[in-house]
C-alpha cells in the first residue's frame, strides 16, 4: 500500500495562500485606514473654511454655500459643476477636499462644524432668498 506524499505539500500550499491572501487584506485595510486619515487631515480645514467663506455675500461664498450643501443634501441641492470651476483655485481645491471626504467619512460632515445643521439651513434659506 502506499501512501499520498503530495498531500502534505497541497495543505502547505493551500495554509501558505490563506496566510498571503489574509496579510493582503490586512495591508489594504491599513492603507484604507491611512488613506481615510489623510483626507480627513485635510478635509475638515477645508470645511471650515467654504463654511466661513460660503457666510459672505459675493459669487465665491455662494458657490461655496452651494458645493456644502450638495454634501449636505446632494438630492434638495444637486451640484452644478460649474461652481467648482467658478471657484478660486484654493477654495477649489477646498471644495474638492471636502466632497472627498464626505464619501469616506463615517459621520454627516456638518456634525463637525458648531450648530452645523443650523449652518446648512441658513445656507439653504439663503440660496432660496429666503430671509
Amino acid at each position: 500500500m502506499t501512501t499520498n506524499h503530495s498531500m502534505p505539500l497541497v495543505t502547505q500550499r493551500l495554509h501558505e495562500r490563506n496566510r498571503e491572501a489574509l496579510e493582503a487584506m490586512i495591508g489594504a485595510e491599513a492603507n484604507a485606514n491611512h488613506y481615510r486619515e489623510q483626507v480627513a487631515k485635510s478635509g475638515l480645514p477645508a470645511l471650515k473654511r467654504l463654511a466661513h467663506i460660503g457666510l459672505g455675500d459675493s459669487h465665491q461664498p455662494q458657490h461655496c454655500r452651494r458645493v456644502l450643501l450638495a454634501v449636505y443634501n446632494s438630492y434638495a441641492w444637486p451640484l452644478n459643476l460649474t461652481s467648482l470651476r467658478v471657484l478660486d483655485d484654493d477654495l477649489r481645491r477646498a471644495a474638492l477636499a471636502v466632497i472627498e471626504w464626505s464619501a469616506v467619512s463615517d459621520r454627516e460632515l456638518h456634525e463637525y462644524l458648531p450648530d452645523g445643521h443650523e449652518l446648512m439651513q441658513r445656507f439653504a434659506a439663503i440660496e432660496k432668498e429666503e430671509p
